[in-house]
């Protein structure tokens, strides 16, 4: 199993940051190696909701899985698990937001388990470093578009 973790801070209240995270096409903004999302369920918020993604990762097989939420605390945390799906064994992320005095903390924690046990030891060693690199673009991203559609509201706000 390797595990990732990465926080940064936004210049958006935890709202606006959650705001990013529930939708389809808001996701797909940020998180760029979602190639595909779309609901698993009727349900689209909340404990049990389930969604699909297809994710390509660099030079990786695509991964095609199926997350369950876990966990939803809004505007606070989000955690899905995989719950079927091709490539991966095991896969958790978590998304976490705290407000700051500037805005939001955004802590992002993934635990992922190859099913290829060789790969998933390999990757463990040799892919920390690309697996963080493209975490930290995902959560850059994230930043740029929060903070974005934050002034944006910000300017309605005012006008």
């Amino acid at each position: 199993m390797t595990t990732f973790e990465k926080s940064i801070q936004i210049a958006a209240a935890p709202e606006e940051v959650w705001t990013c995270l529930i939708h389809p096409t808001w996701i797909q903004k940020w998180w760029t190696a979602v190639r595909e999302y779309h609901y698993g369920s009727e349900l689209h918020s909340g404990i049990g909701m389930t969604f699909v993604v297809e994710e390509k990762i660099g030079m990786g097989p695509p991964l095609r899985i199926r997350f369950e939420v876990t966990r939803w605390m809004e505007p606070e945390q989000i955690i899905f698990k995989m719950v079927s799906g091709t490539g991966a064994k095991d896969y958790e992320i978590s998304w976490s937001l705290e407000p700051v005095e500037d805005g939001t903390s955004f802590n992002y924690m993934e635990h992922l388990t190859l099913s290829n046990g060789f790969m998933d030891k390999v990757w463990s060693k040799l892919g920390r470093r690309s697996g963080m690199g493209h975490i930290e673009g995902y959560l850059s991203n994230l930043k740029t578009f929060a903070e974005s559609r934050a002034a944006e509201t910000a300017q309605r706000e005012t006008a």
